[in-house]
């Protein structure tokens, strides 16, 4: 079923994401939604499968986008992270981009909580844009206002953190919850899937940062993020909503692929044609 439906995965070079702000027209979302219900029954089947396996709409999202993941896992940038073999220059690098990428994650959060009708979500959200601030430790982000951004901040970066922007302010729920959760869930998988199944040396130099994310903690927050887009899913999606929430969720995980690789090429260790990611 997976080798079947691979295509969702990657979606037509048109439909692609670009670095507008402006999304997709209905009439784009329309034909998108037609041709996953002609061309293919795997987008339902996918979310059939993890609801009969006691998953979910959210761990459908995620099993539809699994190859997408594994581009990650397998790509050169985490690959000589776990080898303890990517240059200093790209990890550097990296660390940077993702201090500005959280500082509009954190915003995305902050939207999605205030459009919220529910208080326990309104909490654990605002809760989490506070802790993506201080991710890499307190004040990392403080000074960064909108000039340094733009500033600073490299083509993919811009590019993703616009993308879900957009879809946090101009969406529904449904459709800014699967625009953030690829970065949250790629990170509890990749680094848990690191962890269990690769020997880090005592000497490598990014052990730590490894560890952090392979946390159990890490799975649980990323669960309960999860919970709430179910609970926006349990009342019954269209195909064409459940057709832009894969298409969504789908960019975002290429987004994070190029976003590894970009540091090599920025950092001279070539490789990468695109900018920073979550």
């Amino acid at each position: 079923a997976q080798v079947a439906c691979a295509w969702r995965s990657r979606p037509p070079a048109s439909m692609a994401p670009s670095r507008s702000a402006g999304g997709m027209g209905a009439a784009r979302w329309r034909l998108l939604a037609a041709l996953v219900a002609a061309a293919s029954p795997c987008l339902g089947q996918v979310h059939a499968n993890a609801a009969s396996a006691g998953g979910s709409f959210a761990s459908g999202l995620f099993e539809a986008a699994r190859p997408l993941a594994e581009d990650s896992l397998k790509g050169r940038f985490i690959s000589e992270m776990v080898a303890g073999t990517l240059p200093k220059a790209a990890f550097d690098y990296y660390l940077r981009q993702d201090n500005l990428y959280l500082t509009k994650y954190a915003r995305a959060f902050a939207v999605l909580g205030a459009k919220s009708d529910n208080t326990d979500e309104l909490v654990w959200l605002l809760n989490a844009s506070v802790g993506f601030l201080h991710e890499h430790g307190p004040g990392h982000n403080r000074h960064v206002d909108d000039q340094t951004f733009e500033r600073e901040a490299s083509a993919t970066t811009l590019a993703y953190t616009s993308f879900f922007l957009q879809a946090t302010w101009g969406e529904e729920a449904i459709i800014g919850y699967a625009s953030v959760l690829p970065c949250h869930r790629l990170y509890a998988w990749l680094f848990a899937t690191i962890n269990a199944t690769r020997d880090i040396a005592p000497d490598n130099p990014y052990k730590d940062f490894i560890r952090q994310y392979a946390d159990p903690g890490i799975h649980r927050s990323t669960l309960e993020l999860e919970a709430f887009l179910d609970r926006y899913a349990q009342h019954g999606l269209s195909e064409e909503v459940a057709a832009r929430a894969q298409y969504h969720y789908d960019s975002g995980m290429k987004y994070e692929a190029q976003f590894f690789e970009e540091a090599l090429h920025h950092s001279g260790g070539g490789g990468g044609d695109g900018g920073g990611g979550g």
